[in-house]
């Protein structure tokens, strides 16, 4: 009886796996590790690479936003500013008024309705006209409509600014403000108590004839007048609560005698204990104006 040799397993379709196939699929597996391996190694360039555009775009925005504030007497100043991303969408300003208007100081808050990059490149524009139209207007309602004239007819970006510009008057105290549908400003006295400031119109870029309203009154020692946007009372819990406005005022009530500075980071840190570890998703922004004497 004749021996047979067992020959390699067949196929499905009956032909045997030769060498050669083996081989060249082995070779087709290395060649698309290798593909692949360039592809990571390119995201990881494109993401290093993006990563530091925008920390570039971060510094240069910061830098915008002033750190240190005009030398005051009975006055004093304070900020702060927190992006929910790399980059936001809110700014805030403090600048010298006009050369013929001696002893005034500007103070303004805006917010962009978006988020990331778009907004604050919209943000930096807004920054710079809104300066500008600040040194030329009668006041801070005439100089939001310069900036809304400007944002209507030559921006196109689909979105919108809130904004709130303030005007100081040293020698008496008078605050002159108007506001393009921002955060109402509060008023803080030094027993505690805090009141909502009158404020009115439209967000700027929305409508080109848009009128704004302009309020007045006096800081008395010991007042302070808190610009914000509305990532701070809309910073939210792991819960979904919103903080809120009667939160917003215990923490003031708080801190009802501390310094600017202090006043400032008392309502960070409230804020940032309230959400308790929560995703901040809005930018916040803070700019406090008190007159000392």
């Amino acid at each position: 009886m004749t021996s047979r040799r067992a020959g390699p397993p067949a196929r499905p379709d009956g032909e045997a796996t030769s060498r050669g196939e083996l081989a060249a699929l082995q070779q087709r597996i290395a060649e698309l590790e290798r593909s692949s391996a360039d592809d990571r190694r390119t995201l990881a360039e494109m993401r290093q690479h993006g990563e530091r555009e925008l920390a570039i775009a971060r510094h240069i925005q910061v830098s915008l936003m002033p750190r240190t504030f005009p030398n005051l007497p009975g006055y004093a100043i304070a900020a702060r500013y927190r992006a929910a991303r790399v980059i936001g969408g809110d700014i805030y300003d403090v600048y010298p008024a006009r050369p013929d208007r001696n002893g005034r100081v500007g103070l303004a808050v805006a917010d962009v309705t978006g988020k990331g990059v778009t907004a604050a490149l919209l943000m930096a524009f807004c920054r710079a006209i809104m300066r500008t139209a600040a040194w030329n207007a009668s006041g801070p309602a005439d100089a939001l409509e310069r900036v809304n004239r400007v944002l209507t007819r030559d921006v196109r970006s689909g979105l919108f600014v809130t904004a709130i510009v303030v005007e100081l008057d040293e020698a008496n105290g008078e605050v002159r403000w108007a506001s393009a549908g921002h955060e109402p400003p509060l008023l803080l006295r030094a027993a505690g108590t805090v009141s909502e400031l009158p404020v009115g119109g439209v967000m700027l870029g929305l409508m080109d004839d848009a009128a704004f309203d302009e309020h007045h009154r006096r800081l008395r020692p010991g007042e302070t007048m808190l610009l914000l946007t509305d990532g701070v009372t809309d910073a939210s819990d792991r819960r979904g609560r919103r903080l809120g406005s009667v939160r917003l005022r215990r923490i003031l009530r708080e801190h009802a005698e501390s310094d600017p500075d202090s006043l400032l980071d008392g309502i960070v840190a409230g804020v940032d204990a309230f959400a308790d570890g929560a995703t901040q998703a809005d930018d916040l922004t803070l700019v406090a104006l008190r007159r000392t004497g």
